[in-house]
């Protein structure tokens, strides 16, 4: 066994982030949201008051909360030496669990070399604590002290593969950037999820090798670790939240392009609907509701792709600001890390560029919808004017033959004396075909006039 399988204090970190409170969430989701991320911290033995006690926490004021305040971290049961620490900053929750093995008895034990085998259970241990998923994403820190004459970058590939976090790991796929900080080798590696997968694909794993400078190096060693825990909780917050709204892009840019077929479906039939001999206003009714309902689902869509991109713009600028401030309170210069600024380009390139181009070329389907709603409209006022000129004339026709025949009867009526008397000229029978006769005579001829006038009108 080399001495490449080995390391001094073997420490494993995960941090986990979860959303919140996200745009439009109701109440009842907010508290969901709150339970589920306190039971990977408590399991099922969070008691009311202290659901109570960390709902107060939340209404603190301030960009950055210690949700268990002065108490701070929730430690592990014994002889397990670690703890959680659960934080919100903005609208998301995060919670770093720390995970150093078993608490030794004997103090001098803690510096002596344990066998990398050992990553692959404080990983499990770390895990089998919780149940729930995590909502934005996750991101994982292995460090610990090399022995002496020890390969830092031979002893990395070896934790990497200790670690089994990836799914048919390869270091040379995998590792995305390296270099050197607080005189430590820190090795990057990322295996991002594809568009069509989802956040749970996404793994990140940063592995951080110190050299040992004899029985002091450990306890200067953890008190680096400890300044640099809270920066990286952000740093990696930010960065999760880029990769997660740019996830949240790709289900959005799925669910416009169904509805961009659609689309296409109803556009393509408007000019065999128009140019029909008959036109059904039923049916265009029918459609244009069906219209109005795509344009709400889809301008929605469209604002939700607006809000991924502003998001990934502005986690990506605070993950950028959030290095400038690593080196800044760690006394170095902020090229020192400047190898960790390649997400910030690759996301740059790839995310943000990415999701313009889907925000330009899907809004051109909300013109074409609108376009598609205009012309149904105006097609159903035609047709409605068509239907109001008929009835108006059929009303017009109607009234002058009744007011001719009333005419008619009422002059005949005053005529008749007696059914029997020789005088009566008509008798009431005649009388009333005659006058139904002269009203529908009446009807025809107010009928042809109008329809005179229609087309004198429609000429000018």
């Amino acid at each position: 066994m080399t001495n490449e399988n080995w390391l001094i204090y073997p420490t494993v970190d995960l941090f986990v982030y979860d959303l919140a409170d996200g745009i439009g969430q109701s109440e009842d989701k907010i508290s969901q949201n709150r339970q589920q991320f306190w039971q990977k911290i408590y399991g099922d033995k969070l008691s009311q008051p202290q659901q109570t006690q960390i709902e107060q926490a939340e209404t603190e004021i301030g960009d950055y909360i210690d949700l268990l305040g002065n108490q701070k971290v929730v430690a592990f049961e014994s002889p397990l030496d670690g703890y959680a620490y659960p934080v919100k900053f903005g609208d998301t929750y995060a919670v770093q669990f720390d995970l150093s093995g078993k608490i030794e008895p004997d103090s001098d034990k803690k510096f002596v070399p344990k066998e990398i085998d050992c990553l692959e259970w404080l990983k499990s241990t770390i895990i089998s604590r919780f149940n729930q998923p995590a909502t934005i994403g996750q991101s994982w820190l292995v460090w610990g002290e090399l022995t002496s004459g020890q390969d830092a970058l031979k002893t990395a590939k070896n934790c990497y593969n200790k670690l089994e976090l990836v799914p048919n790991a390869k270091w040379d796929r995998d590792l995305k950037a390296s270099g050197q900080f607080l005189g430590a080798n820190f090795y990057e590696l990322w295996l991002p999820p594809g568009d069509r997968g989802n956040i749970s694909q996404n793994y990140h794993v940063l592995i951080c090798l110190f050299s040992n400078s004899g029985e002091a190096s450990i306890p200067t060693t953890r008190q680096k670790m400890t300044k640099l825990y809270p920066q990286f909780l952000r740093l990696f917050g930010y960065r999760n939240k880029v990769i997660w709204a740019y996830q949240q892009s790709r289900q959005l840019k799925s669910n416009l392009k169904d509805a961009s077929r659609k689309i296409q479906e109803i556009v393509s039939l408007l000019p065999e609907q128009v140019n029909a001999a008959k036109v059904d206003l039923k049916q265009l009714q029918q459609n244009l509701v069906y219209c109005l309902t795509i344009f709400s689902i889809y301008a929605n869509y469209i604002s939700r792709l607006e809000e991924q991109e502003n998001t990934i713009k502005t986690n990506l600028n605070n993950y950028n600001k959030r290095l400038e401030t690593i080196a800044e309170r760690m006394g170095n210069d902020k090229n020192e890390l400047k190898f960790m600024a390649s997400f910030s380009d690759f996301a740059e390139e790839k995310y943000i560029t990415q999701v313009k181009a889907d925000n330009r070329s899907l809004s051109a389907g909300l013109r074409l919808l609108e376009n598609a709603i205009q012309t149904i409209e105006g097609i159903i006022e035609i047709e409605r004017a068509k239907s109001d000129r008929t009835l108006n004339f059929t009303i017009g026709t109607v009234g002058v033959g009744i007011g001719t025949s009333g005419v008619a009867a009422s002059i005949y009526a005053s005529q008749i004396k007696s059914p029997a008397s020789p005088e009566n000229p008509m008798s009431a029978s005649q009388v009333l075909v005659l006058s139904l006769l002269l009203g529908i005579a009446g009807g025809l001829v107010s009928a042809g006039l109008l329809k005179l006038l229609d087309r004198i009108r429609g000429s000018k």
